[in-house]
């Protein structure tokens, strides 16, 4: 078996460019007037949460402002979707 070599700044990159992708998705669809792209919005916003979520379960994981901030903007995607789908 190999050991596992950890690539810090490798690491640095995808931390920043993932935070940024998800918190754009997740702004684009909290901002979103037209309701028949809502929908369609919080399915990106999640979809790369769910990504940046498990690229935080990887060491290190100093990351816990991120994780509650995920776990709101979760809870506010979940809430937008019931509203989208009543109307």
């Amino acid at each position: 078996m190999r050991p596992v070599h950890w690539d810090h700044a490798e690491h640095a990159r995808s931390s920043r460019y993932g935070k940024q992708d998800w918190e754009k998705l997740y702004r684009a669809a909290v901002l979103e007037f037209d309701r028949s792209r809502l929908l369609e919005r919080i399915e990106e916003a999640e979809t790369a949460i769910v990504r940046r979520s498990r690229s935080l379960s990887k060491p290190p994981s100093n990351h816990g402002r991120e994780r509650d901030a995920i776990a709101r903007a979760r809870h506010i995607l979940s809430l937008l979707r019931e509203a989208g789908q009543k109307q």
